[in-house]
């Protein structure tokens, strides 16, 4: 049996390893005549963290910050779409929200009906792994639907 997946939640942190599950999820959407959701996640810290400096999660309470971040996830879409699966071929949205990556990807593709999730792996091991823990590893352990872990 060959299953049709018709939502797909891509995962990103606009890495490189984030620019391979963008390709990968838009080519699939061809394939499938699926639609593609964007989701980026901004965790939650405890301090401050010059990575996420201008996204601080009370910071999304305010809308000319969250639009900010919309138009990060958009322009990083834009470049990060492959060019044999165009953003124009695929029916697509973005979504931003904040907390811990793995709860708020697994709620994401409940809440939408997520047929699909293709994640990026940074393939960490050893105490980096122990220590830092693995999204994707979470994500496949708890979500209800497949999972294509791209690394």
């Amino acid at each position: 049996m060959h299953e049709t997946f018709k939502r797909i939640l891509v995962t990103t942190d606009f890495s490189e390893s984030g620019d391979h599950a963008i390709g990968h999820a838009f080519r699939l959407a061809v394939d499938h005549g699926a639609e593609v959701i964007l989701c980026h996640v901004v965790e939650t810290i405890v301090a401050p963290n010059p990575l996420y400096a201008h996204y601080y999660p009370a910071d999304l309470l305010n809308p000319e910050i969250r639009e900010r971040a919309e138009r990060d996830a958009h322009a990083a879409l834009i470049e990060r779409a492959p060019k044999d699966a165009p953003l124009a071929a695929v029916p697509h949205t973005r979504l931003v929200v904040h907390g811990m990556p793995a709860d708020e990807i697994i709620r994401a593709a409940k809440d939408r009906d997520v047929d699909l999730i293709v994640i990026a792996t940074h393939g960490r091991t050893g105490l980096t792994h122990l220590f830092m823990g693995s999204t994707a590893e979470r994500v496949v352990r708890h979500v209800h639907c497949p999972v294509l872990v791209v690394r």
